[in-house]
């Protein structure tokens, strides 16, 4: 399954003194394994003394996309540059759309990159 991915890549200049330039990024990424995880958040109030308890359906989703993939090193410098940028998105593999998403985790071994994506409700 293909993860599309892109964000604002920076580019270091060799000038300390000059703005770093900024340019959108997009990869595509053949993923061995790509789950989406989506979880409502509830509030759970549990009375003392009373017939039970009172789940509260705060109306809150989360995303959290976790990909993993056969990479070489030259595919893995440019998720980096992504990781350490700013503005990911991902075009979800399953439907929804373009989402903004946050990194939370990255990890290569030389081999096999594994990435957890949170999507960014705005």
């Amino acid at each position: 399954m293909q993860l599309r991915l892109s964000g604002i890549n920076m580019i270091a200049n060799s000038d300390l003194l000059a703005p770093n330039n900024t340019e959108r990024k997009a990869l595509e990424i053949e993923c061995e394994s790509l789950t989406v995880s989506i979880e409502r958040r509830i509030q759970r109030t549990v009375i003392r003394g009373g017939e039970g308890d009172d789940l509260l359906d705060e109306g809150a989703e989360s995303a959290v996309y976790e990909a993993v993939a056969i990479v070489g090193m030259a595919e893995y410098k440019e998720v980096l540059g992504l990781f350490r940028g700013s503005s990911p998105m991902i075009e979800d593999p399953f439907g929804q759309g373009d989402l903004k998403v946050a990194f939370k985790s990255l990890s290569y071994d030389g081999e096999t990159l594994r990435m957890t994506l949170i999507e960014d409700i705005e």
